[in-house]
């Protein structure tokens, strides 16, 4: 198996808030389903967790889960055990094996509440695909979500001659898969610049090429030099999943659930005369050239009656993230372009939300949403889309065990290690952080009490013992870098229990 995928270098360590069993929660009432009940115990598993840094995260944010990550790289999973144990985080389980193996391995009655398929599903051979289905077919319980992230038709369809090009260049080079592929996109970008032929068709491959070069060279490597790699039609991953058992039952990249917001506003009456789930999906993929996909699919798919989807939705809270605004228009960046939320709908909820986390029933007694009662659900999924709120974990939460593992990804930071997210336990999920705001989260750890000046003067010695130098610009200083942590950041981490 290793012979058509990229081992010499490590996938990176990327967290994806969709395959959290939160996010997969929130997606699923929105839609009118029943979820797994995060307050008692679940399972979820992902297939092909890398280097297991997700499973670990998620983990330790939901201490009424169990988490299993099974990948085919030992290094990966040597990588994830250590995070673990290091960490302490003992509600995880890591399995080095193939889909095959993993297959061979079934329990009799099925195990997991949540399977996630994300960077895997298009990235295997078709005999892979029809594994990952089998496994789906027999180890998904009654009720359990699915999610398959995979690129999409038509949005790629023009990348697929140029990424075949880029993988056999590749191949003639010398030199680790990270080095060949940033030459390998060189020698494309090269061609773009001759403006022959593919290029004058398809005027967006050169943009693509050089957002390309801005990215991980040890993620492009992963995605674009393995041998297998296809953007499948929507119609065929819904047939396919159908026949594991699993019904499509809507999309956790949440902006894609709402027609407004996501589609051309022209096209949306001709949404009615199309018959079936597989041909309305196909018709939106066209009308957005959607280029990516985040599907959900569920076992016995448990559609809600409207008393009880009305108590899925109020039995929600959900909490503001750091950045988010509080009044005016918002603009939101969809696969149609920018798209206006109304003020009178997004302003209220927003400085509700500024106050303190909300539920719906108290969303709805706020007198300027009065009449807006229908709008508030879909409201609430474009702001958490847009990453402006995230639903509150019900139940128990580990804020204790969050820290510790938050300390140990910070001080690896601070020592060269490339983590994006700590754990925050009242979302049961990841929340962003970036290196200077993992300094000062290292310092308060051990100083939770410091501010200001004393703030930035302890985080100042300790970049500095690490060869850190000061930037010269005052705008992006060190001072005005933690005072706009100190204001905006923060209180938020502390409310949502990142820091102490």
């Amino acid at each position: 198996m290793a012979a058509d995928y990229i081992t010499d270098i490590p996938y990176p360590h990327f967290f994806q808030r969709e395959t959290t069993p939160i996010w997969l929660s929130f997606a699923a009432r929105a839609l009118g389903r029943a979820s797994p009940d995060l307050r008692g115990p679940f399972v979820s598993c992902e297939l092909g967790c890398g280097q297991g840094f997700a499973s670990v995260l998620q983990a330790v944010a939901n201490p009424n889960g169990q988490f299993v990550g099974v990948d085919f790289n030992g290094q990966h999973i040597a990588h994830a055990r250590e995070l673990a144990r290091v960490a302490g985080v003992s509600n995880v389980t890591f399995i080095e094996d193939s889909f095959q193996g993993m297959l061979d391995n079934c329990s009799a009655e099925p195990p997991y509440d949540f399977i996630i398929l994300h960077g895997v599903y298009c990235w295997v051979s078709a005999a892979d695909r029809q594994r990952l289905l089998h496994f789906v077919d027999r180890q998904l319980k009654p009720g359990g979500i699915v999610f398959v992230g995979y690129m999409a038709q038509p949005g790629l369809d023009f990348f697929a001659a140029p990424r075949r090009f880029v993988q056999q260049y590749a191949q003639t080079l010398s030199g680790t898969s990270a080095e060949r592929v940033v030459e390998a996109l060189h020698a494309l970008r090269r061609l773009c610049a001759s403006g022959a032929g593919l290029v004058g068709h398809a005027p967006q491959l050169a943009a693509y090429v050089e957002r390309s070069l801005q990215d991980d060279p040890f993620y492009l490597a992963h995605e674009l030099l393995n041998e297998h790699w296809s953007t499948l039609p929507v119609a065929d991953v819904i047939a396919a999943f159908a026949a594991s058992g699993a019904g499509y039952i809507g999309s956790a990249s949440l902006m894609d659930n709402i027609d407004e917001l996501s589609l051309p506003a022209n096209v949306i009456d001709q949404l009615g005369d199309l018959a079936g789930t597989a041909l309305r999906e196909t018709f939106k993929d066209l009308a957005r050239n959607q280029t990516q996909r985040r599907d959900l699919y569920q076992r016995a798919t448990c559609a809600l009656d409207e008393h009880a989807h009305k108590a899925a939705l109020f039995d929600q809270v959900i909490a503001a993230l750091p950045g988010a605004p509080t009044a005016g228009n918002l603009t939101f960046e969809t696969r149609i372009g920018a798209v206006e939320g109304s003020a009178s709908l997004f302003s209220p909820i927003l400085q509700a939300l500024a106050q303190r986390p909300q539920s719906f029933p108290g969303l709805l007694q706020l007198p300027a949403l009065a009449g807006q009662a229908g709008s508030i659900s879909p409201a609430l999924q474009a702001l958490a889309s847009a990453g402006h709120v995230h639903p509150l974990l019900p139940g128990q939460v580990n804020v204790a065990g969050c820290r510790a593992f938050n300390r140990v990804i910070c001080e690896r930071v601070l020592a060269g290690a490339r983590y994006s997210h700590l754990a925050a336990p009242s979302l049961g999920s990841g929340i962003a952080a970036g290196f200077l705001e993992m300094a000062a989260a290292r310092v308060l750890f051990d100083h939770p009490e410091l501010r200001g000046a004393m703030l930035c003067r302890t985080v100042d010695a300790l970049l500095r013992k690490l060869g850190w130098q000061p930037l010269a610009d005052p705008v992006d200083s060190l001072q005005a870098q933690l005072s706009r942590f100190e204001r905006d950041t923060l209180p938020i981490w502390r409310q949502l229990g990142v820091v102490g």
